[in-house]
């Protein structure tokens, strides 16, 4: 606790001292990029206050506002609105933010239910206690048979069959959590093991209520983890211990099941599931400012300059690879404190020293949510996006290592390798440039989807990514500075330049990413388009040379069917081409503008 109180007055006093130094270099015209000023930045916005800035919380909400506030001392000028919870407001310049609606998580609601008539013995068990409805959970009830069906994966691609000789319509099914281990290859079968894969596989298989069974005896978390549309069926995870209990009244050993997975029925009983899970939404906000430019027709033009704000809170929003029980705070002080923090450095500098060209200045939330603040944006701008003439985007820049930055998104203009490598003659980094965009998996691919030059700033991944070990003194401070002086000069040619960047279109390579493809062999180049809260899934273009491009998609398509699987959600779609292997011709039906066009593309394989 006397920890604790000595950051909050540590936090403070450098913030009080922030402040009176930001006025006075305004005054002076003369503010500089100073390391000190970032960690202090970082050490506020991922301290225990702010409790890792999950998008739709509090901490969130008061990152918001100390952003807002930094961005009102400098000087900026602002775009939005004030009323941070008004997803109606007008942008009417009276504040900095940008509201819109997150999914900030689920509750299990009053009606769940998870009950047991074996041999006449009736077994009930509490939820929370003793199991929890999973994400994916339809709001009913099912009753039937219990049916042991392994790990729950049928997928003859993998060649894993666990349904195999079984009946399972009207049934219960019980699945062991997880998947197999695979010893040799590529390990085809992670795509299965999500709750909401085993679901799909159940209720295509004509099962009614899916049970998910631990392999270790664990507290449930307090909240439903993970977010997923309704799988159709009741979906609950039961802890081991009850699992154990459930299965010995059925004269079966849980140990024996887990060492021979072989699906069984499960004798004389019937199982009754009830779920009901209640999503929650919550409000959040980009947070705007501007610095006007200097030449009167130019200033009329603008680049962006962004980062997102937003993290993983206490580690159930945006894939936490914590091993540990959760909640926890996942501080994110690399991802993306640091980046944030060097977008307060360049919005002090550039508001003592405009170029000639405008400047926007944008603190993205919900990216670990999937580029949702970059995409409300970019569907909703304030300025419009034929006036922005680049995009400059800083994500994880607090770690640099070796002198080692990579920027990525240096083939969406011809004039980006040219100006890299002139700038770095003088800041000495040991830069690593790549031309595609999109696979950088930040808000730049946003405005990239749009036709708009961008780059991506970044210093590297480490082994505290999207952990609570993302802490502030893991910070480099002093080459996160170099960082961002380097990113001031980019933004100073551009602005200043007589005329406008050009843009092209990178060429992307596939590749596999840690996201939701992780697993997927096959590559299709939709642009997945997150914001939209649509039944299907809406995209924001395709990667030039695609199957997806070479097949028509383009910006606005729905995707609604995926071959001869349904598609509701983005998760149905992962599922979708985890049914295919490079080489295979795929129907794909999409919604342009209310009707539907039937596409067909060939499924290309993804690479390393």
């Amino acid at each position: 606790m006397l920890f604790r109180r000595y950051r909050v007055w540590l936090a403070l006093t450098l913030g009080l001292l922030m402040a009176l130094t930001a006025h006075a270099d305004v005054r002076k015209g003369a503010a500089g990029i100073h390391s000190w000023r970032i960690w202090s930045h970082i050490f506020t916005l991922a301290s225990e206050e702010f409790e890792g800035r999950g998008s739709g919380t509090m901490g969130n909400e008061l990152a918001a506002h100390y952003i807002a506030e930094r961005f009102a001392e400098y000087g900026l000028k602002p775009i939005g609105t004030s009323r941070y919870h008004d997803l109606q407001a007008p942008m009417d310049g009276s504040g900095y933010f940008q509201p819109f609606r997150v999914y900030v998580g689920a509750e299990a609601g009053k009606a769940n239910r998870l009950e047991a008539e074996v041999n006449g013995k009736r077994l009930s068990f509490k939820v929370r206690e003793h199991f929890m409805p999973e994400a994916v959970a339809t709001v009913g009830t099912a009753k039937g048979e219990p049916v042991f069906v392994g790990y729950g994966i049928h997928s003859s691609l993998a060649g894993h069959e666990d349904y195999a000789g079984l009946d399972v319509k009207g049934k219960v099914v019980v699945a062991l959590e997880g998947a197999p281990p695979v010893t040799e290859g590529p390990n085809l079968l992670r795509a299965y093991q999500s709750a909401r894969a085993k679901a799909r596989i159940a209720k295509e298989q004509g099962a009614v209520a899916l049970i998910l069974v631990q392999k270790e005896d664990s507290p449930l978390p307090a909240v439903v983890a993970g977010r997923g549309a309704d799988s159709g069926i009741p979906v609950v995870t039961l802890r081991r211990k009850a699992a154990e209990s459930l299965l010995a009244a059925c004269g079966v050993s849980l140990d024996e099941l887990w060492q021979n997975p072989k699906g069984r029925p499960l004798g004389n009983a019937i199982v009754t599931v009830q779920t009901e899970v209640i999503q929650k939404y919550g409000a959040t906000a980009n947070i705007i400012g501007v610095v006007e430019g200097t030449d009167p027709k130019l200033k009329d033009e603008y680049i962006v300059i962004g980062a997102h704000m937003d993290h993983l809170g206490l580690g159930y929003q945006g894939g936490s690879l914590y091993s540990g029980k959760l909640p926890a705070i996942h501080y994110g002080a690399d991802d993306n404190a640091s980046g944030t923090a060097g977008l307060l450095e360049l919005a002090q500098y550039f508001a003592a020293n405009p170029p000639k060209r405008s400047l926007i200045f944008m603190a993205f939330s919900g990216e670990e949510l999937g580029l949702l603040g970059s995409a409300h944006y970019t569907r909703n701008p304030i300025i419009p996006l034929e006036k922005i003439v680049a995009m400059l985007n800083m994500d994880m820049i607090g770690r640099l290592r070796d002198d080692q930055l990579s920027v990525i998104g240096a083939d969406s203009s011809p004039a980006w390798r040219p100006l890299l490598e002139e700038l770095n003659r003088e800041a000495d980094f040991n830069l690593s440039t790549s031309g595609g965009g999109f696979g950088g998996g930040s808000d730049h691919a946003s405005f990239l989807a749009r036709r708009i030059p961008v780059l991506f700033f970044f210093t590297g991944m480490h082994p505290e990514y999207h952990t609570p070990a993302d802490r502030p003194e893991t910070i480099n401070a002093a080459g996160e500075a170099r960082v961002v002086r380097f990113v001031a000069r980019v933004a100073e040619r551009v602005a200043n330049s007589p005329e406008r960047i050009a843009f092209s279109e990178p060429q992307a390579a596939p590749r596999r990413t840690g996201g939701p493809e992780r697993g997927i062999r096959v590559y299709v180049g939709t642009i997945p388009d997150y914001s939209e809260d649509v039944k299907g899934l809406r995209i924001s273009g395709a990667r030039e040379g695609s199957p997806a491009q070479k097949a028509g998609l383009r910006s606005g398509d729905v995707i609604i069917r995926f071959g001869d699987q349904k598609v509701e959600s983005i998760y149905d779609y992962m599922d979708a081409l985890n049914r295919y292997k490079p080489g295979d011709t795929v129907k794909v039906v999409v919604l342009r503008d209310g009707k539907e066009v039937e596409l067909t593309l060939t499924l290309e394989a993804r690479s390393d």
